[in-house]
């Protein structure tokens, strides 16, 4: 079972990524403000929807196994696109920065936990991730968030050995 402070690896890692967007859209405006907010996680059952709009996933093997997911809605993409100077708000570019986003999380994680948690490539998802695509033979931790009051969900389902945490 994964622990309250495995899991605030991968919260810290969406947090500072959120905190980073707040800060360089402050600097340029000149106002500061605190626009993610973080809900209560849960468990996921079969019968919880799961994922939004696009859904970046990260596989993990090594040490740990299991996946990383971010899910947000289009909206929260586009303004993350438009946050970073994009003016092309494609499909194409939504479906890469869930990518990102994901990767940058899983990323962030890697460090903390060691080189033996290897991460793949991100995999994007389009629309609700379907429920038995989901392993649940371990525990799947869902964070639903806000940034700027729009949804989004940080999906942990991970096989983990704590005494891997440094």
């Amino acid at each position: 079972m994964m622990s309250h402070k495995y899991l605030e690896v991968f919260v810290d890692g969406l947090s500072n990524y959120f905190a980073h967007l707040d800060v360089t859209k402050s600097v340029r405006s000149g106002m500061q403000q605190k626009s993610f907010q973080i809900g209560t996680p849960y468990l996921l059952d079969r019968s919880d929807a799961l994922g939004l709009d696009y859904t970046g996933r990260i596989s993990i093997s090594g040490t740990n196994s299991g996946q990383v997911s971010f899910s947000a809605s289009s909206t929260l993409l586009k303004m993350i696109l438009i946050g970073y100077g994009v003016t092309s708000l494609s499909e194409e570019k939504h479906k890469d920065i869930v990518g990102e986003v994901a990767n940058t999380i899983a990323g962030n994680a890697r460090r903390v936990l060691g080189s033996a948690f290897n991460i793949s490539a991100p995999t994007v998802v389009k629309g609700a991730i379907k429920s038995e695509d989901v392993d649940l033979k371990e525990l799947c931790y869902v964070l639903p968030v806000r940034w700027k009051n729009n949804p989004a969900q940080l999906i942990i389902n991970l096989d983990v050995h704590e005494e891997h945490l440094h």
